[in-house]
């Protein structure tokens, strides 16, 4: 998954929380900023894109 680009909703794998992806990857080709839907924090996370894939 290392075509996500800022807005795209996620699923985390393996713990199944949901969010949008805060902003394009880009040095970090290998991680994204996301926004947890769950999270109450203002700032995003970053995850690495082998533990994300695209929600539904």
């Amino acid at each position: 998954m290392n075509n996500v680009i800022e807005g795209d909703p996620v699923r985390h794998r393996t713990d199944g929380w949901t969010g949008v992806v805060a902003e394009t990857p880009s040095r970090l080709a290998n991680h994204a900023w996301v926004n947890r839907d769950s999270s109450g924090d203002p700032y995003p996370e970053l995850v690495l894109l082998t533990e994300l894939e695209v929600a539904d």
